[in-house]
């Protein structure tokens, strides 16, 4: 991979896509469309972000309103997987609680993820913040139903089991970046409770919805860009609803530009914030697409969106209504920790999407849904895996590895629309 401090100029035949931390340049001898938003996301000033904390919120008091009312305070931020730009935010926040005399607890929303290292703990709260408050800093393990309170049992049968740090602290700020999200419609906000700090049970039941048991197949509802009739959300939501008594709730919804700075941000109550956080991103993101390409170079957007293949291929799903059936797509995610799960690596084992549908049916795990949803888009395109997988690794999730980038240049000349998406992240295609 070639190292680039600054993207390249981007023009029609030559580009560059993010690919972990680095950049890697792309020459054509034909011209590519870039695909991205007329909408340009700026950086909020200090100032401006601050003002919105003092504001009231949506249907909420300001945040130091709440803080003055509270007695223990848990925030609920997200794990190394996802930015939220929290470093903008926790300093005022840890401040103002310090001069209340308020007691303050942290939580890593990691789901079924892996504990964040201490480097990335550093990162995601600010090495002043981490230092100060890391005996403070309370781990979940969504397998450890010790330390898992019940609460209830949600319509759809999925039983309601959270961290009991939950239940010990009566105020819950919860701040993360709202983005799409492939099954649950929109990531961030109330996602950062259920189920990012959930028993594992909770959150398979949960994930288990977006397949449709009568069709066999992912339901229809359970997309991307949509919370209406979507039963992973509204699952999610009578979850907390059910366990809601007892608490107040702060959220710090965030939209964050390609450099992961704040560029929006909706405070308030936990789902009337979220909802119009979500209205605000498909703002900046909605693309309507005039003509499918034949070809397409799209990046996951670079490290930590590219961190393993279950985050990177989100954003594969992301552009795939842009693509011609058949189409050939260029992919490059350098997936530096690998598949990311081994419940998702291994159902690769499993050769064809309908033989992993009927293993998804008979016993339902976590991230064998994103290897089913992977293994169906690849059965479909043609697409080319840039990244730090072998050739055998490709091969068995369903891509074609390519490590000499000239290669791409015989794939552009049998191509009559060629496109490049640098930030899919930032694109809802309708």
């Amino acid at each position: 991979m070639r190292d680039s401090k600054e993207q390249c100029q981007r023009s029609a035949d030559k580009f560059s896509l993010a690919c972990g931390n680095e950049n890697v340049e792309i020459s054509l001898p034909k011209t590519a469309e870039l695909i991205k938003t007329s909408k340009r996301m700026t950086a909020m000033t200090q100032n401006r972000i601050d003002e919105v904390l003092s504001a009231e919120g949506v249907m909420s008091p300001s945040l130091y309103e709440t803080i003055d009312d509270a007695e223990k305070i848990l925030v609920i931020l997200p794990d190394a997987t996802r930015k939220s730009g929290a470093e903008k935010i926790l300093p005022q926040l840890t401040d103002y609680a310090e001069k209340q005399g308020k007691q303050l607890s942290f939580m890593i929303a990691v789901g079924t993820h892996r504990q964040p290292t201490i480097a990335e703990l550093n990162k995601i709260m600010t090495p002043d913040i981490y230092e100060k408050y890391a005996d403070n800093i309370i781990r979940h393990d969504s397998e450890n139903y010790a330390e898992m309170d019940f609460y209830g049992i949600t319509k759809r049968k999925t039983t309601v089991l959270l961290n009991k740090a939950y239940r010990l602290h009566d105020t819950i700020i919860t701040i993360g970046s709202v983005s799409y999200h492939y099954f649950a419609g929109y990531g961030g906000g109330r996602k950062l409770i259920f189920p990012g700090i959930a028993g594992h049970k909770a959150i398979t039941a949960n994930h288990k919805l977006a397949i449709d048991p009568m069709l066999r197949k992912r339901h229809d509802k359970a997309v991307t860009g949509n919370l209406k009739h979507n039963p992973v959300h509204d699952d999610i939501v009578d979850a907390l609803m059910i366990a809601r008594s007892g608490h107040s709730f702060y959220a710090v919804n965030t939209i964050l530009t390609e450099d992961g700075e704040i560029a929006d941000m909706v405070c308030g109550d936990l789902f009337l914030s979220h909802i119009e956080a979500c209205s605000r991103l498909d703002s900046y993101c909605l693309y309507e697409a005039e003509n499918e390409f034949d070809l397409l170079f799209v990046s996951a957007g670079g490290y930590p969106k590219d961190i393993n293949m279950i985050q990177s291929q989100k954003y594969l799903d992301r552009v795939l209504p842009l693509a011609k059936e058949g189409g050939r797509i260029v992919f490059f995610a350098q997936c530096s920790d690998g598949y990311g799960n081994k419940f998702f690596e291994d159902f690769f084992d499993v050769k064809y999407s309908a033989e992993m549908l009927k293993g998804l049916m008979d016993d339902y795990k976590i991230n064998r849904q994103t290897a089913f949803n992977l293994k169906s888009n690849l059965e479909r395109y043609e697409v080319y895996l840039y990244s730090d997988f072998s050739e055998k690794d490709c091969e068995r999730m369903g891509f074609v590895k390519i490590s000499d980038l000239s290669a791409t240049e015989h794939l552009a000349q049998s191509a009559e629309r060629i496109g490049f998406v640098p930030y899919p992240a930032d694109l809802f295609v309708k």
